[in-house]
C-alpha cells in the first residue's frame, strides 16, 4: 500500500486489524523495520508499507488526527 502526503501536514495513519512494516519512505528501502500499525507520514512524503491480510473483516485506516479523519483522510479496507 503506498501513501502520499500532498499536504503541508503530518498525518500518524492508523491501519486496524492488521500490522505492517515500511517498505520505503521516499524511494529509501532501509530494510523492514518492526511490525506496527501506525506510521507517521511527513510532508510531502511517500511511504510504501506491506501487511499480511489474514483478518477477513472491513478495517478502518485512517489519519489519527481526529480534525483530518473527520474531514474525510479515512477509509475501510476490505480483506475477504
Amino acid at each position: 500500500l503506498v501513501m502520499r502526503n500532498h499536504t503541508m501536514m503530518d498525518h500518524p495513519m492508523h491501519l486496524h486489524g492488521h500490522s505492517f512494516r515500511v517498505v520505503s519512505r521516499d524511494g529509501d528501502t532501509p530494510g523492514l523495520g518492526e511490525w506496527r500499525d501506525t506510521i507517521l507520514v511527513d510532508p510531502f512524503e511517500t511511504v510504501e508499507i506491506a501487511f499480511v491480510a489474514d483478518n477477513p473483516g472491513d478495517w478502518l485506516f485512517h489519519c489519527h488526527t481526529q480534525e483530518h479523519a473527520a474531514g474525510g483522510l479515512l477509509t475501510v479496507v476490505r480483506v475477504a
